[in-house]
């Protein structure tokens, strides 16, 4: 086994036993064979460790390791530290990969590339699109930062990317904290000389109604503070702090309407005064505050923010991006 060409494939797993099996076929069917298969069972109680275990029986790429349940960020923290691969991939036990995805981002990384990333789908017909692939990102750390914050090609998920491994373990995910892609997303991208990212699908994001996103909220939707409060952290001494600022400004904000977080929600004030917080920091950078049409709006009328001006300004988006595609559709 050379492990300069192997691919380590972290498969944390947890109370999945519907999903598992489509997702452990996907990736043993990969035309790209050299790997392993580091699955990860975090304590499940159902019938997922019998189904991982019929796995590492079949193919002796697959390993089993057996936890008590630490959560999602400690799950894949220990699938890398037992992995041994050049590159690592993170696949959710409940979604898939396209068959020849690993091939196609291992052929694009190139000796300055750290990170090589792909689209992904929540429709699981979108895997068998064949399309060649073409580059929609190419760019340095602070690009790729940037292209994030921005909601360019680059995304903060863990499981849309293949990673050299040293990247990886430069940035462990935060441990007990949901929300852990976008902490450990964003900084990773500090440590790269480089990432590409393609315009293929690659990955189907299954969503469910036991997922995260889709969950009542609870006081552990807290975590998001924890989380960006971190982000702050890692980037204090960096010119892109007013930038990364104004796109929590706006995670917030969105956390607001979603789980509809009005004056008379228990935390209100606390999301209000982070909203707060965080614009305030945004507004220092002139080419910030002149190029954020949402953040100077709050700045004019702060009391009617998250009630008023910005669901109309997500409506106004979302009808001019409609009018953009039927333009470029009758061109």
């Amino acid at each position: 086994m050379d492990v300069h060409k192997l691919i380590s494939v972290i498969v944390p797993v947890y109370n999945v036993e519907e999903y598992l099996e489509e997702c452990l076929d996907s990736i043993q069917h990969q035309t790209y064979t050299d790997i392993e298969v580091i699955l990860v069972n975090d304590g499940s109680t159902d019938n997922s460790k019998e189904i991982c275990e019929k796995y590492c029986r079949q193919d002796n790429r697959f390993k089993l390791i057996n936890q008590e349940n630490q959560g999602l960020s400690e799950a894949r923290n220990v699938g890398v530290r037992e992995s041994i691969g050049e590159y690592i991939y993170f696949v959710d036990s409940d979604d898939m990969i396209k068959t020849d995805i690993l091939q196609t981002l291992l052929s694009f990384m190139k000796d300055d590339v750290d990170i090589v990333g792909c689209n992904y789908s929540t429709k699981k017909e979108d895997l068998i699109l064949q399309t060649s692939p073409n580059i929609v990102f190419q760019g340095n750390s602070s690009e790729a930062i940037l292209s994030c914050l921005n909601y360019g090609g680059v995304t903060f998920f863990a499981w849309d990317k293949l990673y050299r491994r040293r990247v990886v373990e430069q940035v462990p995910f935060l441990k007990g904290l949901i929300y852990e892609d976008f902490y450990t997303g964003m900084v990773t991208l500090k440590y790269i000389h480089k990432m590409i990212v393609l315009d293929t699908i690659g990955y189907y994001y299954r969503i469910r109604s036991g997922s995260i996103m889709r969950q009542k909220y609870s006081e552990k939707n807290l975590d998001i503070f924890k989380i960006c409060d971190s982000l702050l952290e890692a980037f204090k001494n960096d010119i892109i702090v007013s930038e990364l600022s104004k796109y929590l400004f706006l995670v917030i904000s969105q956390h607001v309407l979603f789980y509809k977080i009005y004056p008379s929600h228990l935390y209100y004030k606390i999301y209000q005064d982070y909203i707060a917080k965080y614009a305030n920091i945004a507004k220092k950078s002139p080419e910030v505050l002149r190029s954020c049409r949402v953040l100077r709006w709050y700045l004019m009328s702060p009391k009617y923010f998250t009630r008023v001006t910005f669901p109309l300004y997500l409506r106004y988006n979302s009808v001019a991006k409609y009018v953009k595609s039927k333009i470029r559709g009758n061109v």
